[in-house]
């Protein structure tokens, strides 16, 4: 429904619509989407533009959805997760009512419309899962403070899971896109055997077979969408801090940050804007922070290789492809010690972790652990050319091995 947006989650639909139509000349993949403002040749012109991905655009079909409002967040300001999910199954039967595949192939993450598939179509179910739709670390969570409002949540979200856990019987083949997500997906859909595909990474067209990071200015790079759980304010806070507690005058060790992201409404540019405010109202250098907003795939690659490292600040990100693109392009990683990043793609060898005293998780514990953002920042002015070529080239082959898009060429 989102598929014009060109995050990571569109990556991997629109990468699989790609293998799913190379596999067979006789497949043809409907796409359903709420993007009714876009003609299919827009949205085909800017999957080009953007993944740089050549499709038979003769196979492809747009199903057009008028009823994707009852999905988006901000249309239920309260019981947000059965108002979407209500949203969802209105969608469903919208698009199967409209267009009746062979297969129903769910990349966003809608279960609750599987059992209107099942018994109107009796079809297979194919599922992508990037991340549940609700996980058992929320219900973890409310029961470390059972206050009475959090006790009416807790059962409230405890029902909600009892009917995803339903929904997951109707699935065929269940996938998921890193080791977090599919441990709890195999905690909730017990009979699915969830396994884990890679999203597509592109990491072929991001190895350039580097011998030296001479020509690399001294930047950190922010890949991701504009949007606030990508914690691009932390990061502008950190920053902010490390410029505060910066002893060192030499400013050739001097790190400086660009964000790059798309945005997929005007309440994405309104946070644009909102961040620009904060880089303001903390009195950091203009020239230090730079935003880049919806440029294309060949801009960022140019952007990725003329710098030297990469970050990432979101909590619990369920996989982080902006974290591949970096270590393919031989960034080193600076990123949240959490699920995708620190279990399945970073490691001691090729990055660095941090937590932050906002985290969900925070301990004293993981405190002890992790430094915080600011302090990695400060690390940076330490590393000599050898220690940043060597984790360069380390991180370039593991991206190779692991999370090539040939690879899921392969597993899909």
């Amino acid at each position: 429904p989102y598929c014009n947006a060109f995050g990571g989650g569109e990556k991997v639909l629109w990468k699989a619509v790609e293998t799913t139509l190379d596999h067979d000349l006789n497949n043809v993949a409907i796409v359903y989407t709420g993007d009714v403002e876009a003609s299919p040749k827009q949205i085909l012109d800017s999957v080009m533009l953007k993944f740089d991905y050549k499709l038979d655009t003769s196979r492809i079909v747009f199903i057009y959805l008028k009823k994707r409002w009852l999905v988006d967040s901000n249309t239920w300001k309260h019981f947000t997760l059965v108002g979407q999910a209500f949203g969802s199954v209105v969608l469903t039967i919208e698009a199967i009512l409209k267009c009746p595949p062979d297969i129903w192939c769910d990349t966003m993450g809608y279960p609750f419309g599987y059992p209107w598939v099942a018994h109107l179509l009796r079809i297979p179910i194919v599922t992508y899962t990037h991340f549940p739709v609700i996980s058992t670390d929320m219900l973890d969570k409310l029961q470390k403070n059972l206050t009475l409002k959090n006790r009416l949540k807790y059962y409230y979200w405890k029902l909600f899971m009892c009917y995803y856990k339903h929904v997951g019987t109707y699935v065929t083949i269940a996938t998921t896109n890193s080791t977090w997500t599919n441990n709890h997906i195999n905690k909730i859909w017990t009979k699915s055997n969830s396994s884990i595909i890679y999203p597509p990474c592109s990491t072929e067209k991001l190895v350039d077979n580097f011998t030296s990071i001479d020509h690399r200015s001294n930047v950190g790079v922010v890949l991701a969408q504009f949007r606030p759980e990508k914690r691009h304010d932390l990061i502008i806070k950190s920053y902010a801090e490390y410029l505060k507690n910066r002893n060192e005058t030499n400013t050739d060790k001097l790190l400086t940050l660009r964000f790059i992201g798309s945005t997929r409404s005007q309440a994405d540019k309104a946070y644009v804007l909102e961040l620009k405010q904060q880089v303001i109202k903390l009195d950091i250098p203009i020239d230090n922070i730079e935003f880049i907003i919806d440029c294309s795939y060949t801009e960022v690659k140019e952007h990725l290789f003329n710098s030297t490292y990469g970050i990432n600040g979101m909590w619990n990100e369920h996989f982080g492809i902006a974290v591949v693109e970096y270590i393919a392009a031989g960034l080193i990683a600076l990123v949240h010690a959490s699920a995708g990043p620190y279990l399945d793609i970073v490691d001691k060898d090729i990055g660095y972790f941090f937590v932050d005293p906002s985290d969900p998780d925070y301990n004293k514990e993981r405190g002890e652990q992790f430094p915080t953002l600011d302090k990695l920042f400060e690390l940076t002015e330490t590393l000599d050319t050898d220690s940043k070529l060597t984790k360069s080239k380390l991180g370039e082959k593991k991206a190779l091995d692991k999370f090539s898009d040939e690879k899921f060429d392969v597993s899909w």
